[in-house]
């Protein structure tokens, strides 16, 4: 498989530019080969399953591959590696003040987004309540907007 995406790589960098699209009111069909949008499209849902997977060093190699190699533009790229580190934060990385909020699952501390996220949707509640890992996930979530109205919840 990653062979494959280096062949496509390749092809890229000797190839045109790649995907383009206007953000303007018309909508005009990229002037790319038919191959190259099939390669962004391939890449972009290899990116989001391997986020989707906690395999974010592999996203991150693969993102940045894609930027250089003209697949995604490099402001898709920043919002991609922008939502890695939010779901690779450790709850235990938030702000002091948003820590010592009412009723803070201390036990998730060491637990990423990534893997409370996991805890909830897999009904996982061995080790908080389902209200904790959704305090949990909000305190990640909100923390910098929390901390600009003072660490209210």
């Amino acid at each position: 498989m990653y062979t494959r995406c280096l062949l496509v790589m390749g092809f890229v960098l000797v190839g045109t530019a790649a995907c383009r699209h206007t953000s303007v009111g018309i909508h005009e069909e990229p002037s790319v080969p038919r191959g190259m949008s099939d390669a962004c499209n391939t890449t972009a849902a290899r990116i989001q399953a391997l986020m989707a997977q906690g395999q974010f060093a592999e996203a991150e190699v693969l993102i940045a591959e894609a930027s250089v190699g003209g697949l995604i533009s490099r402001e898709h790229a920043a919002r991609l590696l922008n939502d890695i580190a939010r779901l690779n934060m450790r709850l235990g990385q938030i702000p002091a003040t948003l820590q010592r909020a009412k009723d803070f699952p201390s036990q998730l501390r060491e637990y990423t987004l990534h893997e409370i996220e996991q805890m909830l949707n897999g009904k996982d509640f061995s080790l908080a309540t389902q209200a904790q890992l959704k305090m949990a996930k909000k305190l990640i979530l909100e923390a910098p907007r929390l901390m600009e109205k003072g660490g209210d919840l």
